[in-house]
């Protein structure tokens, strides 16, 4: 047996997801405080706002509970203000939720309090998911597993490696994302932490007029661009709001409640017995209405369309235009064709020949030009930080000299502009979910805050006056953003424009008049404003929404402009400007009462959940944060494991279970899984993992990732044991041949030590595998006697010592087809130093009446390469290669030692254990290409969206002693069919079906017997949470 089916069964567990930021910071002392139904976690960096979550979660409570009529367990929230990264994560099934203290500024959302938004959303997450549930939340799902294996043919194996692997989950949870997330943005009404805004109904509308909405199949899953993921949100809001507006707020428990349901698998037949209708009924009822309401209330815009040109169409986020100094350039940062709004790069416009090129790339940030200069100040995000924190500084790049360099180091600063007289540079920047406008000097010293914000609120976009005394910007602590202005002493803080509108992204015109972006009508326009004569005057009348202006010195001014297919670039001259009509605007929308108020909510002091004070929390003891475990989940699974073709039926069945638990802070986790079948034969495996300080290495700046390993395999076969051997000329005969039952054993203990080097994607593991293969021979009646009984016996015929040091290079591009069709690079290079101590033959000598092992020591060091190369060729097409060779250093060792090339997970033209030997070469080509995209196609609980096609050809060889001829090679050709599927909603599906031919004979002697290898067909597949092979 080997230990790569061991590491294949692993393939079948359960598949964990992991957050954007995963580099785990021991450095941090880490509390706790608690309240009635809610445990707050946090370090001290992030205390104002662990006080504030505690304080809001614990207001929320009782309205979300109530709606739900569902109580959970007490929640443990852990807040981290370590990265410069916003969002929330609800584990439902572990009752945590991680919060991460920087406010979301995301330029598909409308501005909220971001605590009273993320808190109140989160919770709802747990609360509504938790009431859907079908099983108790330490019980997730049940896997039905099926492993098929290979003809054995070799005499020297038990069986074959396995040809198909599948691992399909049935789990108690199955919500569609638009419910789930719709419901979360809805939380209760009365709250109005998130509410309806101008974002969100601008792409909704946008959809809408442009008959472009995501389909009702589309709704229930993820796995889009980032617009079309956001899209998700959006529309789910939209439709949760119309459920509530017209069937009332307790439809969304009952929809919950019934999906909660053992027999109901689909949301549609949950919303039928909750309001009568199927899921597609209502979804075209809604599409009807908003057909009717946006065509009617967007009339007289378009019968005054003031937009300009489109100036930049590719990609759906261009953001941040400048002009150059002279007028004839504009500087914006743009994805392009990335499927996500990262990465983007710094694009150079020619407004006269309409030519681009990129200037820098990978960055996503506001833009200043230094007059006089051919330098850029921008700002990005980095890990190249103490600890290797991700978080946002100032640069400075030389167009000319293509030269970049970094101005400020851990400021956290973001969002830079430059002064006129290029002296100056005012940014934000953040601590504790408070930012504040900072500004230094053009070369990044000298810095001085400016404003002096400390209970969350929230500055964007800051912008210096003509004559650089004053520097406007976006402020917001509720709904809604506000324009603000202060001295660039740090004095005469006040509002300029504060009213019940959200008003954005001021900048300065030549003229000293203000523009900026408002949504007076209900939609994002620009607007100009006279400080002194308080003027106001309405420069653009779009349908979508109008952002981020800049006017050069003729008062053209170039805008980010929102569009069904996401943010363009715009260019609108004076004269057109000077073309709106104010009274043709968008009609506001009607409001609608809740078709059947929900009284529960009259049992709270409603007043209070939406006019809070959150500068005020009360006094919570903090003490030292102890090692709070999540309840021990189970995943138990049922196993059709086809490995022993003679095996009856009911001993093909291995039932079994994962379990798993982590500490709230990811510290420590265990993992672990048994299973076993009725010949007893098991396969048990064990991990923890420890993510923490280590004395010494850590004032070493040396922080690894620790593990322990502990893997148990057994296998039962059946054997003859042959007794009183006689060799008369070449033939051996054997007095007694006697049947006797054998298991096979396969002991493993890794000790594991893994750490970054040089950045996110690189890591080195040292690994030390201490390994033990026995063989046990049940007890038998000698031949020739009627009752002498020979105890069964054990025979260990290998202890092995494996140091490994691995080294490992992954870096692929994010794009939407990533999973199926990847484009980017590893690369593994593996050393093995091992200490062997084997006794293939069974050899023993008597020493003192025992019987002692006579084993021979094979102690020798192999060095592995693996490199995956995938090329991208436009249009979803692919070219891919892959490497490895691999050597044993110095005198041949026995073929138990061996690699093996072919199989699952190889050179998959041959069988796995077709082609073996101390040394190997492979190289693999292989084109693929998309079928069929975007299928948009439900069948039961199956969603499926793409199909990828590829066509590979394999030439290696795998051998002992010195290298052969290339003619030796062994050469072959296949093809493989791969299925992106969403089952349950949830859970990735993903399904691969492989043939593939050899074309030369691949024959081999093994114990004397021939084998016959090659000039045939193999045929793979799997279903799995990814392709792992």
């Amino acid at each position: 047996m080997k230990k790569k089916f061991l590491i294949l069964i692993l393939f079948l567990a359960v598949t964990k997801i992991n957050a954007q930021f995963t580099e785990f910071h021991p450095e941090f002392n880490w509390l706790t405080i608690k309240g009635e139904n809610v445990v707050v976690h946090y370090h001290e960096e992030a205390e104002r706002t662990a006080r504030t979550v505690l304080k809001i979660a614990e207001e929320v409570w009782g309205p979300i509970t109530s709606l739900y009529q569902y109580q959970p367990d007490p929640v443990h929230f852990v807040i981290k203000d370590i990265d410069d990264y916003s969002n929330g994560a609800t584990y439902f099934f572990d009752n945590k939720i991680e919060i991460w203290a920087s406010a979301l500024d995301f330029d598909l959302r409308g501005s909220h309090n971001w605590l009273r938004n993320v808190i109140s959303h989160e919770f709802t997450h747990m609360v509504q998911i938790q009431a859907s549930l079908k099983t108790k939340r330490s019980l997730p799902a049940v896997y039905l597993q099926f492993l098929n294996y290979e003809d054995k043919r070799r005499p020297d194996i038990l069986y074959g490696f396995p040809n198909f692997i599948a691992s399909f989950p049935i789990p108690g949870i199955n919500v569609p994302s638009w419910l789930a997330e719709g419901t979360a943005q809805y939380m209760r009404k009365e709250f109005n932490y998130d509410n309806w805004d101008s974002h969100r109904d601008m792409i909704l509308r946008s959809y809408v007029l442009d008959g472009n909405m995501l389909t009702w199949n589309q709704m229930g899953v993820f796995d889009k661009t980032s617009l079309g993921n956001e899209s998700v949100y959006n529309s789910g809001f939209a439709l949760t709001k119309y459920i509530a507006e017209n069937y009332g707020e307790e439809k969304l428990r009952l929809i919950s409640e019934n999906l909660g349901r053992l027999g109901t698998f689909t949301v549609d037949a949950a919303i039928k017995d909750a309001i009568g209708i199927d899921g597609k009924e209502l979804y075209l009822n809604w599409q009807k209405y908003l057909t009717n309401d946006y065509t009617k209330r967007i009339t007289d815009v378009k019968n005054n369309l003031v937009k300009g040109d489109e100036i930049a169409s590719v990609g759906f986020g261009n953001f941040y235009p400048v002009f150059s100094e002279d007028g004839l350039k504009i500087y914006y940062c743009s994805n392009k064709t990335s499927d996500y709004f990262s990465p983007s790069s710094i694009i150079e416009y020619d407004i006269k020949p309409k030519e681009e090129k990129v200037i820098i790339p990978g960055i996503r940030s506001t833009l200043g030009l230094l007059p006089g200069t051919d330098k850029i100040i921008y700002s990005k995000l980095s890990e190249d930080n103490p600890g290797w924190t991700n978080i946002h500084d100032i640069y400075v790049y030389d167009i000319s000299d293509e030269e970049e360099t970094r101005l400020t180091n851990g400021l956290r600063a973001n969002q830079p502009t430059v002064s006129n007289d290029g002296k100056k540079i005012a940014f934000i920047f953040q601590k504790d979910g408070t930012t504040n406008i900072g500004i230094i000097d053009s070369d990044g010293k000298n810095f001085k805050r400016l404003t002096f914000y400390e209970h969350g609120e929230q500055v964007f976009n800051p912008k210096f006056s003509n004559d650089d005394n004053i520097i406007v910007f976006d402020y917001s602590v509720e709904n809604g953003r506000d324009i603000v202005k202060v001295n660039t002493d740090g004095t005469g803080l006040e509002y300029i424009l504060q009213n019940k509108y959200d008003e954005r992204n001021p900048v300065f015109a030549k003229d000293g008049k203000m523009i900026y972006s408002s949504d007076e009508t209900g939609i994002f326009n620009l607007y100009s404003y006279d400080l002194s004569t308080k003027e106001k005057k309405q420069l653009t009348n779009v349908t979508g929404g109008a952002f981020f202006a800049n006017v050069n010195k003729d008062d053209e001014i170039t805008y980010s402009g929102y569009t069904s297919t996401g943010y363009k670039l715009f260019l609108i001259n004076k004269e057109e400007q000077a073309k709106v009509d104010p009274s043709k605007k968008y009609l506001p929308i009607e409001s609608k009462m809740l078709a059947n108020l929900n009284g529960d909510i009259s049992k709270f002091n409603v007043n209070s959940l939406t006019n809070y004070d959150d500068k005020e929390v009360p006094d919570y003891k903090s003490e030292s944060y102890k090692g709070a475990f999540t309840k021990v989940t189970f995943f138990p699974f049922v196993r059709f494991d086809n490995y022993n073709t003679s095996n009856k039926t009911i001993d093909k069945f291995k039932p079994g279970v994962y379990i798993t638990s982590t500490d709230m802070l990811d510290r420590f986790s265990l993992f672990a899984g048994g299973s076993i079948n009725t010949r007893l034969e098991r396969d048990l495996f064990l991990n923890f993992n420890y993510k923490n300080k280590l004395p010494l290495l850590y004032d070493l700046g040396i922080k690894p990732e620790l593990a322990l390993e502990l893997y148990s395999i057994s296998r039962e076969a059946q054997a003859d044991l042959l007794i009183g051997a006689d060799t008369v000329g070449n033939v051996v005969t054997y007095d007694y041949n006697i049947p006797v039952d054998v298991t096979y054993n396969l002991f493993e203990l890794d000790l594991v030590a893994s750490h970054r080097l040089f950045a996110r994607g690189n890591d080195l593991e040292f690994r030390f595998i201490f390994s033990q293969y026995s063989s046990t021979i049940g007890s038998f009646i000698y031949p020739g006697t009627t009752n002498e009984l020979v105890q069964k016996s054990t025979d260990t015929y290998l202890i092995g010592r494996n140091f490994q040091l691995k080294y490992t290079h992954k870096m692929y591009l994010p794009y939407i087809d990533d999973d199926i069709n990847p484009i980017g690079r590893e690369i593994t290079l593996q050393y093995n130093y091992e200490m062997n101590k084997f006794n293939p033959e069974s050899n023993y000598e008597v020493e003192d009446g025992i019987l002692k092992p006579l084993y021979d020591n094979f102690n020798f060091h192999r060095l592995e390469l693996n490199w995956q190369e995938h090329v991208g060729l436009g249009e979803g097409h692919t070219i891919n290669g892959i490497l490895r060779a691999g050597t044993v250093l110095g005198a041949a060792v026995p073929d138990f030692f061996d690699y093996y090339l072919g199989g699952l997970i190889g050179m998959k033209s041959y069988p796995f254990y077709a082609l073996s030997g101390n040394e190997i070469g492979w190289l693999n080509l292989t084109y693929r290409f998309p079928l069929f995209k975007n299928i948009d196609y439900k069948f039961g609980v199956f969603y499926l969206d793409k199909i990828f096609m590829s066509v590979y050809g394999d030439f290696g060889y795998a051998w002992t002693g010195n290298m052969p001829g290339l003619n030796k090679f062994k050469k072959g050709a296949g093809a493989e069919l791969r299925f992106k599927l969403n089952s349950f909603y949830l859970f990735p599906t993903s399904i691969f079906v492989n043939a593939s031919y050899a074309f030369d004979s691949a024959d081999r002697y093994v114990r004397s017997e021939l084998v016959k290898y090659g000039k045939e067909w193999q045929l793979y597949g799997g279903i799995l949470f990814d392709f792992s092979f």
